[in-house]
């Protein structure tokens, strides 16, 4: 182990350092404005690919012929995907919240998200570091419930709830589940106690229970990593979702065995796919096409979990 003594540098020195490496910057200025802006450490994850290897490892170093542009080009691109992407995962996210409300509703009632017994038992796990911790999903969402009555002043609903009624204290699910985080959804689906519960949801997207609560996890991990601006385009996925053999109802992979479930790719193949429940007329995957033709010269589509003649699936015609 050592100790980090890398000094704070100013721009223009950051500028010359990336020089020093070997990377061609025909307008310091202009680069300068731009690191004034984005930060040397954000874009140095978009300067990887563009570095050399010795013995297999990356080193201080850009390869020949190696622009500011190209590095710039790539965030932008990176940039340009993200909110690709969560623009289909807020439509996605809007009909998820509704099933969830709609079909629970009419089962349980106005109130289910207060009835402790259609959830799962407090568990207790044990993490890598030894230390445990109890999941409780009522209690989580409770709590979150609570916080939001307390402290939410600016949804209209949740103050003319609480100036019009005093039972129940919360109010019901349609509002209630209206300030749930995405997080919070991954949890109910994952956290109901009969599988019918879940299973009505999971069919109306046409999908296995199972498979169905580990795409909605992945959603919420990618959403997340939208939402602060982290790198996507070569992503390794930490939450890695399930596969999805076949579909009798919607458009799916011809092959899922062939691709490659920690890349970004199939990621998009999921989104392509609950699209067509949750917006069918969505523009996504034209968008896609249209983002990945226009940074052809820029971007690395293996590096992204596309396999040749991706295009050529009937999914994405």
């Amino acid at each position: 182990m050592e100790n980090y003594i890398k000094p704070p540098l100013t721009y223009t020195n950051q500028v010359a350092l990336l020089q020093s490496r070997g990377m061609l910057i025909p307008d310091v200025k202009r680069a300068e404005r731009l690191l004034a802006n984005i930060s040397y450490y954000r874009l140095s994850a978009y300067m990887l690919p563009y570095k050399k290897k010795e013995n297999g490892l990356i080193i201080d170093c850009f390869k020949e012929n190696t622009t500011w542009d190209m590095i710039y080009d790539l965030y932008v691109f990176d940039r340009k995907l993200r909110l690709l992407v969560f623009d289909a995962i807020e439509r996605l996210e809007i009909a998820i919240r509704t099933q969830i409300i709609y079909q629970l509703s009419h089962k349980y009632g106005s109130h289910w998200q207060d009835n402790p017994n259609i959830f799962k038992a407090p568990e207790r796990r044990v993490l890598r570091d030894g230390s445990i911790v109890t999941f409780d999903v009522y209690a989580e969402i409770q709590k979150h419930i609570s916080e939001q009555l307390r402290s939410n002043r600016a949804e209209v609903f949740i103050q003319h709830y609480r100036n019009k009624y005093d039972t129940p204290v919360n109010p019901p699910s349609w509002m209630s589940v209206e300030v749930m985080y995405f997080s919070h959804l991954s949890r109910i689906c994952t956290g109901l106690k009969n599988r019918a519960d879940i299973s009505g949801i999971a069919n109306y997207f046409s999908l296995p229970p199972q498979i169905f609560c580990s795409w909605i996890h992945s959603i919420n991990y990618i959403r997340n990593l939208c939402a602060h601006h982290a790198r996507l385009w070569n992503r390794e996925m930490s939450i890695v979702p399930e596969k999805l053999h076949f579909s009798k109802i919607l458009t799916w992979i011809s092959n899922p065995d062939t691709v490659q479930r920690g890349k970004i790719y199939y990621f998009f193949c999921m989104l392509d796919y609950l699209l067509q429940t949750a917006n069918p007329t969505s523009s996504f995957k034209e968008r896609l096409k249209t983002l990945l033709d226009e940074y052809k010269n820029v971007v690395s589509l293996p590096a992204m979990g596309f396999s040749e003649g991706w295009e050529n699936e009937k999914m994405w015609k």
